[in-house]
């Protein structure tokens, strides 16, 4: 541990302690010794074998539902929806769990066995006959199958919750655990950061790959048990890769509640909300070190934090209290720091980014439940002998992006970075952007292939090749591979002190989100769309019957609404404070002047540049 370094008033909050990352020992970490692309290749395959394992049962698990489990169509899409959902949203759980008190590498080897346990049970019911409800084929009439319940569907929804608990808090620990494997403070290792983002959409979509090729093959011909099992030993796999690495590690000791300086400053402004900001932020109350050339500007942790005019309200938790001209002494819920203040600001400027992958994700949400029912009443012979099964469809974007990936890595990064000066090529705010265009046209794909699905069913009694499905998950898997990646890299740029899982935990709630609001919409079309003489557009176990072509259409239009929201908050977003790596050195003999109207920065020519260096390596 470094000490802590306070500069005039110290009330000792933990937000301006200094640390370095330890050793498994506790110990502070050898440069040479701990960390860098060694270390992260551990936590590479801990994500490449957790993903193997957690797909491998959400990709087909609306088949075991439904099929076994005997639920309707519906049900099962919202039982899958709900599934992804919860680990996701528990991701955010696991975050705080992590940044408060446990650290990443405890947090991930705790519930690593928790996910590991919940494929076994589920391996367990899938095999004992005695746990399931009586075999029938669903396509018998209305009624002719008993549907799982009592017993039989709590050690259904235990074994499945023991899994979402158990990846969800595993999820953001991977990705900020791997992340703190390259210091920002270290120039040389920062760059490697987007390189190992890119690494670690890699694995997911080499155990994605695996899952839905390898996995759903033994599930479809070795049964749902054996499938299972597998995962299982995925996962078992997975936790010996993190154990691996534990002596090389990089690792970020917890800093207490997290929760507890966001508290402070929202208390203290609130109380002080008679209060009038000073027009000078000077004024405003400092507890942490401050820049020599920038008196608006404050250095905590390796970072620059800029006094910025958004959300003034906040201001007020800074400002300081006097009694009959002598200045009191305040407790943390009642005045903050500027930096502390800063550090909400932006908490609070990520959230309209967040909020605006969430239809992206409910596209996502389809291609995994909807889909791959499509893909079931189509013709999945290849061959004579060789047949689709309808999971492994989601395979084919993942067989392109593995070729994609490492080509967008080796070639257009470099290429778009000496255009643009940034590490990444081009921004994370970007690559987001880019994605969120493209998902559309997946949701227009899907809609124009189903309606000719359906009218080939019913006009022409024939069945279309399965392949003609196919482009709309090619093309969501290039989205993606923008979305994911930039909404990740984005996140954990823009963490503060104490908080990278939790805000790279924020990624996936998106995903929660969007698997929520897939089933909000299923139970709403099919209640708006629904009549005294027929059922809505998703009410019917048979998908020539329901109008999915219209859905896919509804979702297309709100994810172009979407791409155009995104793109008014990702401007505005541009101008909100931003977390810049402390420039090496600043010139003592330049001055930086603030203009308080525009909270521009004009600066002389070296500090400029340093500045200027830092800033494009933040969206």
């Amino acid at each position: 541990m470094d000490r802590e370094e306070r500069g005039g008033d110290s009330k000792g909050s933990s937000d301006q302690s200094l640390q370095t990352s330890v050793d498994w020992r506790g110990r502070p970490c050898k440069p040479n010794t701990h960390g860098g692309m060694t270390a992260a290749l551990f936590i590479l395959g801990l994500q490449a074998f957790e993903m193997m394992a957690i797909a491998g049962v959400g990709n087909n698990l609306i088949t075991y539902v439904f099929n076994e489990m005997h639920f309707p169509l519906s049900k099962s899409a919202n039982t899958v929806t709900n599934f992804v959902g919860t680990v996701f949203l528990l991701s955010l759980f696991g975050g705080f769990l992590s940044d408060s008190y446990l650290g990443s590498f405890w947090t991930m080897l705790i519930f690593g066995f928790v996910e590991l346990s919940g494929f076994v049970l589920l391996s367990i019911q899938a095999h004992v006959a005695e746990l399931r409800p009586p075999k029938c084929s669903m396509g018998s009439p209305r009624g002719g199958c008993e549907e799982a319940k009592g017993y039989k569907a709590w050690i259904f929804y235990g074994a499945l919750y023991l899994v979402a608990l158990g990846s969800g808090c595993l999820k953001p620990n991977i990705i900020s655990h791997g992340a703190d494997q390259f210091p920002k403070h270290d120039s040389k290792q920062s760059k490697k950061l987007s390189t190992f983002f890119n690494s670690a959409y890699f694995a997911f979509c080499t155990g994605e790959l695996l899952a839905l090729t390898l996995l759903v093959w033994v599930q479809t011909h070795s049964g749902m048990d054996v499938g299972f099992g597998v995962s299982a030993a995925a996962m078992a796999v997975g936790l010996i890769c993190l154990i691996s690495g534990s002596l090389i590690y990089r690792n970020s000791p917890p800093r207490g509640s997290i929760f507890t300086p966001i508290a402070q400053v929202f208390v203290a402004a609130i109380s002080k909300r008679k209060q009038i900001c000073p027009s000078n932020s000077e004024m405003l109350h400092r507890s942490e070190m401050l820049d020599p050339q920038n008196p608006s500007r404050t250095i905590s942790n390796n970072v620059t934090l800029i006094h910025t005019e958004k959300f003034r309200f906040l201001d007020k938790a800074c400002i300081k209290t006097e009694n009959g001209g002598n200045e009191m002494r305040e407790s943390s819920w009642r005045l903050c720091s500027v930096s502390q203040v800063e550090q909400v600001k932006i908490l609070v400027s990520v959230v309209p980014i967040f909020a605006c992958t969430i239809i992206f994700n409910t596209i996502s949400a389809q291609l995994q439940t909807f889909s791959v029912q499509q893909g079931t009443s189509m013709n999945t012979n290849l061959t004579p002998n060789f047949r689709i099964p309808p999971a492994s469809l989601q395979s084919i974007p993942y067989m392109m992006l593995i070729f994609v990936v490492p080509l967008y890595e080796t070639a257009f990064v470099p290429l778009a970075r000496r255009i643009t000066g940034n590490d990444s090529g081009i921004t994370p705010l970007q690559r987001v952007g880019i994605g969120l265009f493209i998902a559309t046209f997946s949701m227009v794909s899907a809609a124009i292939i189903e309606h000719k699905r359906r009218n080939s069913a019913l006009k022409l009694n024939e069945r279309l090749s399965i392949l003609w499905i196919a482009p709309q998950f090619l093309i969501f898997g290039v989205s993606e591979m923008f979305t994911a990646v930039g909404l990740i890299e984005f996140f954990y740029k823009q963490s503060i002190q104490g908080m990278p899982s939790f805000l790279t935990a924020m990624t996936y709630c998106s995903y929660s989100f969007g698997f929520y609001l897939s089933s909000l919409l299923v139970s709403l079309v099919n209640k708006v769309t629904s009549s005294s003489w027929g059922g809505g557009w998703l009410s019917e176990n048979d998908l020539n019957k329901d109008r999915l072509d219209l859905f896919y259409w509804l979702l297309a239009a709100l994810s172009l609404i979407n791409f155009f929201n995104y793109l008014f908050w990702s401007r505005w977003y541009s101008c909100n404070p931003s977390v810049l790596p402390t420039p090496p050195r600043l010139q003592p003999s330049h001055e930086l002047e603030l203009d308080d109207k525009q909270n521009s920065i004009t600066t002389t020519t070296a500090t400029a540049a340093a500045l200027n260096y830092n800033s494009r390596n933040v969206n």
